[in-house]
């Protein structure tokens, strides 16, 4: 270890605050970003649109073109082991871009150093990597965000507002979806030909990880191996399920089930994780969720969130950013439906469609109408309703005529209100982006969109569909200890 990483490593560990007052001490915040692999050039890209705020002072990277070219896009210093990195004075935050495998010690050791994190998604591999992370930004004061850019989108606390605020009346349960049609096996991202253990440090790549050979295979396309990345639901199914968590009320799920497999892409050895899965997970509020998807078929499920009394529906071409989401009341509750969304405060436009005409009751076939009849009875204010009409018209129990002319202003009062039910329409409004948001909280000491405590809990969720499926068998997580049972 170095003489330098050694003293900014003491010095964290003795005095946090005094790290935290110098890292303010300049506007524009210093960032050290490990891993320049795909993901990375997005967010080089936004932080050239960010110079105001931030600056790239450091890269690195284990293998040695991506790091040549890290430097030559950014102007900032190169390293190939992140502890030197971490260890310049010259930084303050660090973007952990690496696969998920090294997230949790990479992300440990930075906020150890006195440097604020954003890691990318998901936090960790495990639950108890996770945990050990929220310790450790809770011990050194540091901020810990997550990244998942999706969390950031101003669609998602107009819906939360309207659910903590009852206008759905008790939430039931909800859906979400990613799915996209891949030619080829998935994640077959390009192999350098030129990749060997001369310029890729391998070892450094294994970590914590089992060891094996060098295998560009597994270093380009990691994604396909349970040893390195959690598959569709790490990669894709953590983006859906977060925001609804967000909406909902964030809690952990007490129990999980996957379903699905390796319906299309053979799982051949290169090849890991199955391309359709299904989870489904139960919260203790009493709230289901279910988060779909395939990378063999396109079609997604809408957006839903159901309760009681209402429901959502989200809206808008780009499924992992909705644009906006209509509430829409059950037909018992439309009545009082306009006085829930008025005092929940929210900001959008009434909507009013007439639907398709429906038959009336005297035009339904005697067995429906008798179907529908003895099912409406079973509802305790029409019994009530209908007693007190028989007790001053007998004739209702033995004249179909006269019965079914009682049942049919029933019937077709609602039909009516059915048509025209009322619908509230709320648009997405402008919202900083992920990593802007990031940036105000290391500059405010703020909290971050998707913070290492959310993060927790979405992972306890993907570990449990994780395991669920290569397992087979559902998965129960016990909040009070916080362990898996």
């Amino acid at each position: 270890m170095s003489t330098t990483r050694r003293k900014v490593l003491r010095a964290a560990a003795l005095a946090p605050g005094l790290l935290r007052s110098q890292n303010r001490a300049h506007d524009v915040i210093r960032i050290g970003i490990i891993g320049l692999g795909g993901i990375s050039r997005a967010h080089l890209r936004e932080l050239a649109t960010l110079t105001d705020r931030a600056r790239v002072t450091a890269v690195c990277d284990i293998y040695a073109p991506r790091l040549d070219a890290g430097i030559t896009a950014t102007g900032a210093k190169g390293y190939r082991d992140y502890r030197d990195l971490i260890a310049d004075p010259n930084v303050d935050a660090v973007l952990v871009l690496t696969p998920d495998h090294w997230h949790a010690q990479m992300a440990i050791d930075a906020m150890r150093a006195g440097k604020d994190v954003d890691v990318e998604k998901p936090m960790a591999l495990t639950i108890e990597e996770a945990q050990a992370m929220v310790r450790t930004a809770r011990e050194t004061g540091r901020v810990l965000a997550v990244d998942s850019e999706h969390t950031a989108h101003g669609i998602w606390p107009p819906a939360a507002q309207a659910v903590k605020a009852g206008v759905l009346g008790k939430l039931l349960w909800s859906q979400t979806s990613r799915s996209r049609n891949d030619r080829e096996p998935p994640w077959a991202y390009p192999i350098d030909k030129g990749a060997s253990p001369d310029n890729l440090d391998w070892n450094a790549f294994l970590g914590p990880a089992p060891k094996r050979p060098f295998d560009a295979e597994r270093f380009f396309r990691w994604r396909r191996y349970w040893e390195y990345s959690g598959g569709l639901i790490t990669d894709l199914f953590i983006h859906h399920i977060t925001p609804l968590l967000i909406v909902a009320g964030p809690e952990f799920p007490r129990r999980a089930a996957t379903s699905g497999g390796a319906w299309h892409f053979p799982l051949d050895g290169r090849l890991e994780t199955p391309d359709t899965m299904v989870t489904v997970f139960d919260f203790p509020s009493k709230h289901t969720l279910l988060c779909a998807g395939s990378l063999a078929n396109s079609v997604e499920l809408p957006i839903v969130m159901r309760g009681h009394e209402a429901n959502i529906f989200f809206f808008g071409p780009d499924h992992r950013r909705p644009d906006w989401f209509i509430l829409e009341p059950e037909g018992p509750y439309v009545s009082t439906f306009g006085d829930k969304i008025k005092k929940a405060g929210l900001e959008g436009r009434w909507l009013q469609e007439e639907g398709a005409s429906a038959a009336k009751f005297a035009e339904l076939s005697p067995a429906r109408q008798d179907a529908w009849m003895a099912g409406v009875l079973g509802e305790a204010q029409v019994r009530a309703d209908f007693d007190a009409a028989v007790s001053k018209q007998p004739a209702l129990e033995t004249d179909r005529a006269a019965r079914t002319a009682w049942f049919g202003r029933i019937y077709d009062g609602r039909q009516r209100s059915s048509r025209a039910r009322p619908r509230f329409r709320v648009d997405a409004q402008p919202a900083p982006s992920f990593l802007e948001r990031f940036l105000e909280a290391v500059r405010t000491r703020g909290k971050p969109v998707f913070d290492g405590e959310l993060g927790y809990i979405t992972q306890v969720a993907i570990v449990m569909a994780v395991r669920s499926w290569r397992e087979d068998r559902v998965m129960l997580f016990d909040a009070a200890s916080e362990r898996l049972v």
